[in-house]
This record gives C-alpha cells, structure tokens and sequence, in this order.
C-alpha cells in the first residue's frame, strides 16, 4: 500500500539540525533566565525496543521550542514533529517537522499514517500536542484527540512519555521554565478500546500536571536541575556597566 505523504513532509538535513539546535537555545537563552528538568532519568525507563511518542500541553508560541531543546540537547534523540502552522515555517522540514492539515479529514489521517510509518522504526522519536490546538495552561479537564489512540494501535510497541512544563516568574527579570518529565507509559501488543486508552492517558497526564502545579505552588523546586541559564539580564548590565560610573561621580 502507497504511503500518503503530508503535504509536508520531514526532511532532514544534518546542517538545518544543527542550526536550529543552535537556534533554539540562543532563543531560549536570550528570553528567559533558566531552564529546568525534574527527573531527567524517567526518559531512559522507557523500552528501547520501541520508538517513543513525546507528548506534552501547547499553551504558547514557545512549546515546539522548548521540547526540541530538550530532546535534542538533553537526549539526543532523532526527533521529529508533527506540526499544524508548518506552512508559515516550512524550513523546519528540514529539522525533523511534517505538517498537519486538521481541516481535513483526508489530512489528519495522512498525517496519523505517515507518524505511525515513522515509529516503527525505534530509533525515531515523535512529538505531538495531542489536545489539537493552542489552549490555556489552566485548561482542565484535559482533553486529547484521537490521534494518538491511532498511532499506538497500529504499532506492536511504543514509548508514550509525558512532559509537563510551567512559565513563571520567580525571582528574575526574565522567567523560567520548568519542565518535569513523567514516567513512561509503555504499550505493548497495540490497545484494544481506542476511547478506554485516550480516557487512561488523559487521567495520567492530568494527574502529572496537577501535581506540578501543586508543588510549585508552593514553592517546592526541589530535584529541577538547570539545563539552561542566562543571568546577563537588562537590570545585570546596568549593574555592571554603571556602577562604576556613579562610584566615580559621587
């Protein structure tokens, strides 16, 4: 049977990688003065005999960002990303990203059989925002479409990781980002009730969720390790360049 490519499809090149890989942390770098991860080691309790589906909220422009940072910096992985808006940024086919056409029927499910082609390969890594839109961070309940059911029924195996992540401003100028990473969800043999499966995931990833707020909340930051930091901030300049000055004057 003919594989029905997105209309875009990835396309990787080693140099596009690399520039966005480089891209994206100075982005990061640049506008926000921390990034952090709570438990790094729950990605390596996954089953390395299946692919991994990597999943998490999309509240905001910086989410894509955020999770090729981690995965490709942290994990190295061979990542790739379906995409709704990659048309306005079609360079990033280069970097890992297919499109997805919600629109259309047609589209969505080309999309599902192109991912579900990527996966069997357990080298490869998939992210997706299953909850199929842009939606606040405060969103409850969580509400996934049916996408990810799909994948994970046409596949022996999978890895389903969740990622959870907050930003906020704390003490800084500019904010941070904390990111916790859930334990693995490892399907074996497909799943058998799509709805049942979608219901169980939801639950689980509320459930991460929730926790985190709660932690944050109140002021618990324990087990965040910083993966990223940048304190040349517009007040730190002015320190640095300026006091000086005034010490001479007065």
């Amino acid at each position: 049977m003919k594989l029905h490519k997105p209309e875009i499809s990835a396309r990787k090149n080693k140099f596009a990688i690399k520039f966005f890989d480089f891209a994206f942390k100075r982005l990061l770098e640049k506008n926000f003065y921390a990034v952090r991860v709570k438990n790094k080691h729950n990605f390596y309790l996954r089953d390395e005999n299946y692919s991994n589906i990597l999943y998490g909220t999309h509240s905001c422009w910086w989410d894509g960002i955020l999770a090729t940072f981690i995965f490709r910096n942290l994990y190295n992985c061979n990542f790739h990303m379906m995409i709704k808006d990659l048309y306005r940024f079609t360079s990033l086919a280069y970097a890992g990203g297919f499109s997805v056409e919600k629109h259309a029927f047609r589209g969505s499910l080309t999309a599902v059989n192109y991912s579900i082609k990527l996966l069997e390969n357990p080298a490869h890594s998939l992210w997706i925002f299953p909850q199929g839109n842009i939606m606040p961070s405060n969103s409850i309940p969580i509400k996934f479409e049916s996408g990810i059911a799909h994948i994970c029924k046409k596949l022996d195996g999978v890895n389903l990781i969740p990622i959870v992540y907050q930003y906020l401003f704390l003490r800084k100028e500019k904010p941070e980002i904390l990111v916790e990473i859930g334990k693995p969800i490892i399907v074996k043999g497909g799943i058998n009730d799509k709805n049942e499966f979608l219901l169980f995931i939801q639950g689980e990833f509320e459930k991460l969720l929730e926790a985190q707020k709660a932690e944050l909340a109140k002021g618990q930051y324990d087990g965040y390790e910083c993966v990223l930091h940048n304190d040349q901030t517009w007040l730190r300049m002015m320190e640095t360049n300026f006091k000086p000055l005034l010490r001479a004057k007065f």
